[in-house]
């Protein structure tokens, strides 16, 4: 009698070859880092128009929103070397991911770009994060492209990445211009620093949130992990400095949820 198999089988998601070609755009010349940020105040306000108001706003969005202002202000972390030319663009076009539920049951992760976002409020992101895994994203540009790029022969679709790879303007038009990629998940309570792949002059990886005793009669505070890896080639530390400096900021004093929060009092 054969023994049953200790293990499942399901056919390769071609979807998954899509992740493989943007993972092979990774700049060589990368190096990482982490920080840690307290974003007491921005899980304070999320909670506090879960309550009053009844809105589910996403750490995510809250994410993007920052990450988006503190490119825009720096835009060293926002520049790509194209031939013998540095090119610095305007707009901070956020490329994320959102965990979507495919027909089969399975969860993959699907690119999702938000663009301009510095000009984009908290919840205008949170909508878009939102229509992204509930929506039909197979009609947008975005998406039909990189579905164009999926069938092309393996070889071909190899010499259009690395196409993709040297002309930041081709890597604006697919992916973006910065990447944020989020772990957070429900019981993801504790320190965790992931380190992302990196396409692009700067990407970020958002880790866990953990809860620290209170310091002095002080009340407990969450501290958010964040990981980065950035293209040496093209920035150095001062203008990294700068930027991780204006994100601390932006995040720790949750300067993106002011107007949520207010407008949440005033009903």
């Amino acid at each position: 009698m054969t023994p049953a198999p200790d293990f499942t089988e399901r056919p390769w998601p071609p979807l998954r070859d899509l992740i493989l070609g943007m993972l092979s755009l990774h700049r060589p010349m990368t190096f990482h880092g982490m920080m840690e940020v307290d974003v007491t105040r921005i899980m304070d306000g999320l909670a506090r128009l879960r309550r009053q108001d009844r809105q589910a706003v996403s750490m995510h969005a809250v994410m993007v929103e920052a990450v988006a202002v503190a490119a825009a202000r720096n835009p060293g972390v926002l520049t790509f070397r194209h031939r013998k030319n540095l090119v610095t663009f305007r707009d901070a076009d956020v490329a994320t991911v959102v965990d979507r539920k495919q027909p089969d049951g399975t969860r993959l992760p699907m690119g999702l770009t938000i663009r301009a976002a510095q000009d984009k409020s908290v919840m205008a992101i949170h909508e878009e994060l939102r229509a992204a895994l509930k929506g039909d994203l197979t009609q947008t540009e975005e998406v039909k492209r990189r579905r164009r790029l999926l069938r092309l022969p393996k070889p071909l679709r190899a010499l259009v990445l690395r196409r993709i790879a040297a002309d930041p303007h081709l890597l604006r038009r697919v992916q973006g211009t910065i990447g944020l990629t989020s772990l957070q998940r429900p019981g993801l309570d504790f320190r965790m620093v992931p380190f992302p792949p990196n396409p692009f002059t700067l990407s970020i990886a958002i880790g866990g949130i953990d809860t620290r005793p209170a310091v002095a009669g002080g009340a407990p505070r969450r501290v958010l992990s964040l990981g980065g890896s950035m293209d040496h080639a093209v920035i150095d530390g001062a203008a990294l400095a700068r930027f991780t400096i204006a994100l601390e900021q932006r995040l720790s004093d949750a300067e993106g949820m002011a107007g949520l929060i207010e407008a949440a009092e005033a009903r």
